[in-house]
């Protein structure tokens, strides 16, 4: 059965930077509501949106300064979460005071720490360098799902689908018939896709200029619990791989639980070939939300059809290319396992 629940002592996407600034934004994140705003010195802030005294979202409130008054009755927050003010008390007791979420800014992306505060290490942060290089050109956009996350973590790991899903933009019939291997870790999964000498898809004709045959690799990696990277490179059948025809692209998906059944779906296109051409970011901007709309759409069909069973399951058949993706269900399942030891452990 798909996880619908996730580790919480990892980082997690909570939007792309852009999407922060000094106005009160509200956003549900592994079942939590949480109140996201920037300090006057531009740092982000994430407090859990409701106020300790009767549950008013904080996000209905107002900013003084860097500090978040509450528009129901007023009690006035520090970006730390502790009240400051409280009208007409003169004593504000320690435990006034509402969650804040420790926080941090990396390649064009906010990233939240959900579990334990003390526990937040930011070298867990997965690696996304094409995000940040000048070398690379980004474009980037938010989608949303209304369906389980690893449902859309699974099909990003596996690729064969595009054949079927994606035929007008990404995909071919020979992806889907070409073998695939499969490397994994404790916290990440690498699928494999070598294919030589196959018809170039649509969209990577307009934004690679690449026509004919192909020679293609792309590599769906997962770092668990919600970073998928989708590496691919093309170039001319038969041409240099280490020539200037080769053309590179990464795709980042950031799966951000919102509650059981739905995410955020936070993504990015980066890519070394064409960077100045504002043409192929267009192609980019406009032709990624229909690729990815396409997994959505069928991630909710999907959806539709296994909670209709709930609290059972349907039978389920699976097959030779879901290594990874079970791999992946695995990882989860076991990060989930590990906390709820430690917290049995400390009680």
């Amino acid at each position: 059965m798909y996880p619908v629940t996730f580790p919480r002592n990892h980082w997690y996407v909570a939007g792309h930077a852009q999407d922060f600034d000094r106005a009160l934004m509200s956003r549900w994140i592994l079942g939590d509501p949480i109140c996201f705003y920037r300090r006057q010195d531009g740092a982000p802030v994430a407090l859990v949106d409701r106020c300790i005294h009767r549950q008013m979202p904080l996000s209905l409130g107002r900013l003084k300064g860097d500090d978040l008054e509450c528009g129901y009755h007023g009690i006035l927050y520090g970006d730390d979460g502790q009240a400051r003010r409280i009208p007409a008390q003169a004593h504000v007791p320690p435990a006034c005071r509402v969650h804040r979420y420790p926080t941090r800014e990396s390649g064009g992306l906010v990233w939240i720490w959900m579990g334990d505060p003390d526990k937040a290490d930011e070298s867990m942060i997965p690696a996304h360098p094409w995000l940040e290089s000048q070398d690379w050109t980004v474009v980037r956009g938010t989608l949303h799902l209304d369906a389980r996350a690893q449902l859309i973590n699974e099909n990003l790991l596996d690729l064969s689908h595009v054949s079927f899903l994606h035929p007008e933009t990404i995909g071919t019939e020979e992806v889907a018939e070409s073998p695939v291997s499969t490397d994994f870790d404790e916290r990440s999964v690498r699928v494999t896709r070598v294919m030589f000498d196959i018809q170039s898809p649509p969209l990577f004709q307009q934004v690679m200029g690449l026509n004919g045959r192909i020679d293609r690799e792309q590599i769906a990696e997962f770092i668990a619990p919600n970073f998928h990277i989708t590496h691919v490179t093309a170039k001319p059948a038969g041409a240099d791989p280490e020539g200037d025809q080769v053309c590179r692209h990464k795709a980042i998906h950031c799966i951000t639980p919102e509650r059981g059944n739905s995410a955020h779906y936070f993504w990015a296109v980066t890519r070394d070939y064409r960077t100045d051409d504002h043409e192929v970011s267009n192609l980019w901007e406009q032709g990624t939300p229909t690729v990815f709309g396409q997994d959505i759409a069928a991630a909710e069909a999907i959806e539709r059809v296994i909670s209709a069973y709930e609290p059972g399951y349907p039978t389920e058949l699976n097959m030779k290319v879901d290594g990874g993706p079970l791999r992946a269900r695995r990882i989860i399942e076991r990060m989930i396992a590990d906390e709820s030891e430690t917290r049995t452990e400390t009680a």
